[in-house]
């Protein structure tokens, strides 16, 4: 129910931020007739009454339809949009201010889920401009965004929860250009001077309630996209293969969210900040990538009885994907990254579990860098994950590779290295017992694991056998190269056998 509640958020945005792009002659029923066009294109149904008046138009009791999937609809209720053309040479596309959006779905036990949310827009202006083969939208407002007015289980309002939240964004500026010709190349910016999301959920039958705020300054976005003359909802794979390409990055300067909750233990809270962040992806036939970076974060959590705040703040946090979506003959690059730096954690969340001070407490950091080849057998669409619910790596195609590149962490006074590098052979299953047998060689290598271990066992946190125990297994694994440095390489040969060292473990 959640998910799909999301995705009506997602699509009650698109007559606010994303104005529907046509390519159209600069005419009132020209461009309604192009908007009309694309938005089918989309997957949506239009309905609505025309009435011309000169070069003027107006289309009363618009509804758009658009069908998630079999059980799920969403309804845009439009009053009426006018459309009319000035001296400037624009074409003004006038919306009402606020709009109700219905989403309807019923599972398959017939139970029925509906929502009403009204998307509002202070002081909206959109306006277009151009030529037949490249037209220029422009949209602005003092204020834009949605709230949730009504949430219905089976036609009433539930009886075991209720639900609040609000979007709202303030002086939001968009300017998207659309240019035709083979392809339909779609460029678009977007900024705010802000953007706060506020809400909550009340469990009725107990006595529990949380509300939360997340408010971001500085909000913008930009976006390039590339389209064949087929919609990505039609045919994802045919897109991608006939060039669709689309890539997008969002930041903000800082960011804070607030919660709350009241429950029978007492009130608990939580803050998070973040300064400088960002995210950027890409989509195309080579692949899809992601990477988000985030600066300067702080973690604040009050619990019951606790006196003091428990916190922890970390300087940088960054990760990245890519992997291949599309089945094609030969080899395919993938890989992951996470960095994350300058860890810390206040005296009261380090006292929980070191009060003597035994361990140093300095800034903790890892980084982590993998990459490899694969050759899918099947495309990795959005339909092909869901519908394949083990999910399962192994029925979408072969790990010819993998390579770690970089493994680092620091933290307790101790700093662990790796590396690594595999091939895999697929047509065996059964030496590693359905995971295709691996061939290659790794090295570890810890410093401070004997200082480590000196600190723990004063801790009294495990028994002193678990200690002794540790300390023989890295005995085994490991060789002394330096003062308390420990260092080992792995190895599996082609017959699946592994070795620490030269010495034989398997």
């Amino acid at each position: 129910m959640y998910q799909k509640f999301c995705r009506l958020i997602y699509f009650s945005c698109i007559l606010l931020f994303f104005p529907l792009l046509a390519h159209a002659e600069l005419s009132t029923r020209g461009a309604w007739d192009n908007l009309k066009k694309l938005l089918e294109t989309g997957g949506y149904q239009v309905l609505g009454e025309e009435v011309s008046v000169g070069s003027d138009l107006t289309v009363k009791n618009v509804q758009i339809f658009f069908e998630v999937d079999k059980k799920t609809d969403i309804i845009f209720d439009i009053e009426a949009i006018k459309l009319f053309r000035k001296s400037d040479g624009f074409v003004y596309i006038s919306l009402p201010e606020e709009i109700y959006v219905k989403y309807f779905n019923e599972d398959d036990f017939g139970y029925k889920t509906e929502a009403s949310v009204l998307v509002r827009a202070r002081q909206p202006e959109f306006k277009v401009s151009g030529n037949p083969s490249k037209v220029l939208y422009e949209f602005k407002a003092s204020s834009a965004g949605f709230t949730l007015v009504e949430l219905l289980d089976n036609g009433v309002a539930s009886s075991e929860f209720s639900a609040q939240m609000e979007l709202v964004l303030a002086d939001v500026k968009s300017a998207i250009t659309s240019t035709v010709g083979s392809k339909i190349e779609i460029k678009s910016l977007l900024s705010t001077s802000g953007a706060s999301i506020k809400g909550g959920v009340r469990l009725l039958n107990v006595p529990v309630e949380l509300s939360f705020q997340y408010v971001m300054d500085q909000l913008k976005s930009n976006s390039v996209s590339n389209e064949p003359k087929i919609s990505l909802s039609e045919d994802f794979e045919l897109a991608l293969e006939r060039g669709f390409f689309s890539t997008s990055n969002f930041t903000f300067d800082n960011s804070k969210l607030s919660m709350s909750a009241a429950t029978p233990g007492g009130p608990v809270s939580l803050s998070f900040t973040t300064g400088p962040s960002s995210l950027t992806s890409a989509v195309s036939q080579t692949g899809f990538v992601i990477q988000s970076d985030n600066k300067n974060t702080l973690v604040n959590l009050n619990l019951p009885n606790v006196e003091r705040d428990l916190e922890l703040d970390f300087a940088e946090f960054s990760s990245s994907l890519n992997i291949p979506l599309l089945a094609k003959s030969g080899e395919q690059d993938f890989g992951v990254k996470a960095k994350l730096s300058g860890l810390n954690f206040s005296d009261n969340v380090w006292n929980f579990f070191d009060d003597k001070n035994l361990m140093p407490n300095d800034p903790a950091s890892i980084e982590f860098a993998m990459e490899g080849l694969t050759i899918l057998n099947e495309d990795l669409s959005s339909d092909a994950i869901m519908e394949n619910q083990n999910l399962d790596p192994l029925e979408f195609g072969q790990i010819l590779s993998l390579r770690l590149k970089e493994f680092l962490l620091t933290a307790l006074g101790l700093k662990v290295e790796a590396s690594g590098d595999f091939k895999f052979d697929n047509d065996d299953l059964k030496t590693f017992e359905g995971i295709p047998r691996p061939m290659g060689k790794a090295s570890l290598k810890i410093e401070g694991s004997n200082e480590f271990m000196n600190r723990l066992e004063n801790m009294q946190v495990f028994p002193s056998e678990t200690i002794i125990g540790a300390r023989m297994m890295l005995a085994l694994l490991m060789r002394a190269t330096g003062n308390d440095v420990l260092q080992s390489e792995f190895v599996i040969d082609e017959k699946g056998k592994i070795y620490a060292n030269g010495q034989r473990l398997r």
